[in-house]
């Protein structure tokens, strides 16, 4: 899936920082909150973005 969004517009749309945001794609431990978040932001199911 190809959004184009960026990092910016991503993390205010989950409402979280843009350093969580970096954080969490560069691989380390996320809050399962976290993940709600940029899932609802994206408008997909969280499970998919745990690969």
């Amino acid at each position: 899936m190809h959004l184009d969004m960026t990092q910016e517009r991503l993390a205010e749309a989950a409402e979280i920082d843009r350093s969580t945001l970096q954080r969490i794609e560069y691989g380390e431990e996320a809050k399962i909150s976290h993940l709600l978040l940029i899932a609802k932001a994206l408008r997909i199911h969280a499970r998919d973005l745990l690969g």
